[in-house]
């Protein structure tokens, strides 16, 4: 039966095998893996960390680089080659100055300026043979009877020294800030602070000095010092105690510690002497004066006075200005009575020494500037401060310097110039005038 079934259906059971065959190969063939799809991810390369030692970057110094400018600079080869019969020397060639504590571009090794400035040139000004740098100046003038004094110059040397100041400040750069103080019986200032160098306030200094120590009709014999000033003045007042003082002394002192405070870099100090207003009491002592040298005094000072009067009513009566006599009574009595005894006083006193006297400067400074804000980081630094000294002295003096003021000067990096009488004011006036 079964034999005739698939002799009748042999061609079907073919195909039927065929099919199944395939179905196997199929099957298997699936199993194996025809392409491996392989998805290349993105590689990170992890670098290990080397220290490697840093070198510190060096600050730029600024006046190496300066320096080394102004030595490669071809304009000096130039000059070299071009006028060999220099014999390659070059004396006369001077660069601007770049470095220094006064000069040319101001504190150049800091980059600004002492004042606080940009560190351009500092103005100068240039005062009876004296020059100095800054920005804020303070000029103290004594107008006491011992400037007048005939070996001195009289009244018309002091004139000369007026009429010289006020044409000093006059050629001024306006960005100058100053001040003005007179003193001798009493010390006074022009403004409350300083004020620029314009020309009008130059003019007020002009009007406030006029009639100081001045010659007019009908002029006393004793119309000089502060209170011949013309209106306008501030008195110096206040405590200006500080250590090392015992007090607050008179004289050029106060000023100049009103300087200080002002944070003047500059002062000028017009003067014939150091002065008996620079001293503190120690102590007290007997009097070795009776009834009798009282008397024989008061005579003595009398007589002195008839004699002053009638020496200035010759001077008047030919025109010239009266004599200037100083210290009172007894200057009086010392000139026209010589060897005449003088009342001895019952108090002791010291002096303040210039090292007393520099330490008080600075301390006032530096007082002042910390009670003063700051308006940016630049002026951080103690300001430098210079006191130059001007010491008129009579004719027949000597040359050799005060010690007292030439000490305060070359503490304060400053200048010591003795002038000799009318014939060396005038000569110092004469050649300023002619530059």
């Amino acid at each position: 039966m079964k034999k005739r079934y698939f002799a009748k259906h042999a061609k079907s059971s073919a195909a039927l095998i065929s099919l199944g065959i395939h179905a196997i190969l199929l099957v298997v063939a699936l199993s194996f893996v025809a392409v491996t799809v392989i998805t290349k991810e993105e590689q990170k390369f992890e670098s290990k960390k080397v220290n490697r030692p840093r070198v510190p970057v060096k600050k730029l110094q600024v006046p190496v680089n300066i320096k080394k400018k102004k030595t490669q600079k071809p304009k000096l080869r130039k000059r070299i080659v071009v006028q060999p019969k220099l014999n390659q020397t070059v004396p006369d060639i001077k660069m601007p100055e770049i470095t220094g504590v006064k000069g040319g571009m101001g504190s150049a090794g800091d980059g600004l300026g002492g004042s606080g400035g940009v560190g351009f040139s500092m103005p100068e000004m240039e005062l009876f043979g004296i020059k100095s740098r800054g920005e804020k100046v303070f000029i103290i003038l004594d107008s006491s009877a011992y400037m007048m004094v005939d070996k001195m110059g009289g009244i018309p040397a002091y004139t000369i020294i007026k009429s010289e100041l006020v044409r000093i400040l006059g050629g001024l750069n306006s960005t100058v800030l100053f001040n003005i103080a007179v003193y001798g019986g009493g010390e006074y200032t022009l403004f409350p602070d300083m004020v620029p160098a314009t020309p009008g306030n130059v003019a007020k200094v002009d009007a406030w000095l006029k009639p100081l120590n001045a010659v007019s009709r009908g002029m006393g014999d004793n119309d000089y010092g502060p209170k011949t000033l013309a209106p306008g003045g501030i008195r110096v007042g206040g405590d200006f105690q500080v250590e090392p003082l015992k007090n607050t002394p008179g004289g050029w002192a106060r000023p100049t510690l009103m300087a200080m405070q002002q944070q003047a870099e500059v002062v000028f100090l017009l003067t014939c002497r150091w002065g008996s207003e620079l001293k503190y009491k120690t102590g007290t002592r007997e009097r070795d004066w009776d009834e009798s040298d009282q008397q024989k005094y008061k005579e003595n000072v009398a007589k002195a006075r008839a004699l002053f009067k009638e020496e200035n009513d010759r001077r008047r009566a030919k025109g010239q200005p009266p004599r200037v006599i100083a210290r009172g009574e007894r200057g009086l009595v010392n000139a026209y009575i010589p060897g005449a005894r003088l009342p001895p006083g019952t108090t002791t006193h010291a002096n303040y020494s210039p090292e007393m006297m520099v330490e008080a400067f600075d301390n006032t400074q530096s007082k002042s500037k910390a009670a003063t804000p700051l308006k940016s980081g630049i002026n951080k630094k103690k300001t430098k401060y210079s006191i130059n000294v001007i010491h008129f002295v009579p004719s027949g003096s000597g040359s050799a310097k005060d010690p007292q003021f030439s000490k305060i000067a070359s503490e304060t990096r400053g200048k010591y110039k003795r002038i000799e009488g009318m014939d060396a004011i005038q000569s110092y006036v004469s050649a300023e005038g002619g530059e």
